[in-house]
């Protein structure tokens, strides 16, 4: 495929932000989903026979250890202690394990384990653990731990953990982790050094260091160091699967939509769309849009393909097409313009407008030139200073390509 000018021109003007940003977290295989919940708790062998998950699930060396219990717990209790309890259904207030607990519905208020905590079905208060909290469906208060939570499907006030937080479909207020990670979001907030959504975030906010909406964001705000929308960091807008940020503001030192924007505000040191802006400001050092539609892109190097509005920055560039005003200190450039460039260079192959600076060029010119030097090589002269007009179709004594060829074949 056929590398677009703007993408090439971007990558280029943004390369010192890239380059660090290129070390982030890759996907991970998609068949890691299957490993996120637990299985129901099966019923424990004799200790003399124990299964070979059981086995599994002990430290090495201590293959032969008997269990502390070889029957299996009666159902419902008020209250039930063990080292490694296996239960078929639990109703009542607590459960407490020293090591690995495995549930397979539990009812009441909060079930703990020092080292492991496995529910089928979890509806309660709270699932904790100083180790990891696994659920396929967990319904109620929270998952807390201090290294890792992890279910299916979550619905309740949210995940909190030290280190990691992971679920598929995740109805909650927050997930609070270092790497907080789900498949679908809806609810307050991921807040974390790392978050990350596969399919879509539909919240108030993404908060982190590296917060990554892998195809949709819904919200009020996406903010980090790096705030990203989309599979890539640098699309080229013709994914089939096409993503979009839908919200008021993203923010970062480094912002990027790989599809369309929609919202007030993209802030960043770098910001970039890949596919439509439709917005009020993109602003940064560095901001590039493959179609802007807004009334402001402003920028150090203000860039796009195709744009609407206003470009202001030391440099403005629309590689194909401009409509409004572009405002550039040293330069504007633009394929195509409709409105006014004002600026030291003002470089336009057409322009339908003004061009006011010291040096303005067009090959067409269906306006004003005003400045030191002019070149328009269908204006009333060629070269003039101060001022030269263009009116097409030989009414201000331009020639239109016709014109010229006849005017050539008389000589």
């Amino acid at each position: 495929m056929r590398q677009k000018p703007l993408l090439t021109l971007f990558a280029t003007s943004a390369c010192l932000f890239f380059t660090a940003l290129q070390a982030h977290a890759d996907s991970q295989v998609a068949g890691d989903d299957a490993s996120i919940g637990t299985t129901p708790a099966a019923q424990p062998k004799p200790a003399d026979a124990p299964s070979k998950e059981i086995e599994a699930d002990q430290p090495a060396g201590s293959r032969a250890r008997a269990h502390v219990a070889t029957e299996p717990a009666t159902d419902w209790f008020v209250l039930h202690a063990g080292v490694r309890p296996r239960l078929g259904t639990f109703g009542g207030i607590a459960t407490l394990a020293l090591a690995h607990a495995r549930t397979e519905r539990f009812y009441g208020g909060v079930s703990f384990s020092a080292v492991r905590n496995d529910a089928g079905t979890h509806v309660g208060l709270a699932q904790t653990g100083l180790g990891r909290n696994l659920s396929d469906s967990f319904i109620g208060g929270m998952q807390v731990s201090l290294t890792e939570n992890r279910a299916r499907t979550f619905t309740g006030i949210g995940q909190t953990a030290l280190a990691y937080n992971r679920s598929l479909d995740m109805v909650a207020a927050f997930q609070v982790a270092a790497y907080n990670r789900a498949k679908t979001f809806a609810g307050l907030t991921q807040l974390g050094a790392y978050n990350r959504t596969d399919e879509g975030f539909s919240g108030v906010a993404e908060i982190g260091v590296f917060t990554h909406a892998q195809k949709r964001f819904s919200g009020l705000a996406q903010v980090g160091v790096v705030s990203a929308t989309g599979t890539s960091l640098f699309g080229d807008g013709d994914s089939s699967d096409h993503s979009r940020f839908a919200g008021l503001a993203q923010i970062g030192a480094f912002s990027t939509v790989d599809g369309d924007f929609y919202g007030l505000a993209q802030i960043g040191a770098a910001s970039y769309v890949s596919g439509d802006f439709y917005g009020l400001i993109q602003a940064g050092v560095v901001v590039g849009a493959e179609r802007f539609h807004g009334p402001l892109q402003l920028g150090v190097a203000a860039i796009s393909e195709k744009s609407h509005g206003i470009q202001i920055g030391a440099g403005a560039v629309a590689v194909e097409e401009h409509t409004g005003l572009q405002l550039g200190v040293v330069a504007n450039v633009a394929k195509s313009v409709t409105g006014a460039q004002i600026g030291v260079v003002n470089v336009g192959e057409e322009v339908h407008g003004i061009q006011v600076g010291l040096f303005n060029h067009t090959k067409r010119l269906r306006g004003v030139q005003i400045g030191l030097a002019n070149h328009a090589e269908d204006g009333v002269l060629p070269w003039t200073a101060l001022i030269n007009m263009g009116f097409g179709d030989g009414d201000g004594g331009g020639l239109d390509d016709d014109d010229h060829g006849a005017s050539v074949a008389a000589r």
